[in-house]
C-alpha cells in the first residue's frame, strides 16, 4: 500500500515539471533580461511557441566587464 502511495505520489511530482521550459542558465549561472534582471524561465508566445530568448548570460552585470 505504501508503496503504491510511493508511487503515485512520484508520478505526480514528474508530472508537475511536464512542460516546464527554461532558458539555457541554470540556478547558479542564470540568464538575465536587458535591464539586468534575472529570467528563470522562458515563457511561448501566443502561438506556444519558443522563440529566441531575450534573457541571456551576456545581460547579467556580473557577466559585464568594468568600464575603464
Amino acid at each position: 500500500m505504501m508503496k503504491t502511495f510511493a508511487a503515485f505520489g512520484m508520478l505526480v511530482l514528474l508530472a508537475g515539471c511536464a512542460g516546464r521550459n527554461e532558458p539555457e542558465g541554470s540556478f547558479l549561472n542564470p540568464v538575465c533580461m536587458p535591464d539586468g534582471s534575472v529570467a528563470w524561465r522562458q515563457l511561448s508566445n501566443d502561438k506556444g511557441e519558443y522563440t529566441t530568448p531575450i534573457a541571456t548570460k551576456a545581460n547579467c552585470p556580473w557577466n559585464k566587464t568594468a568600464a575603464r
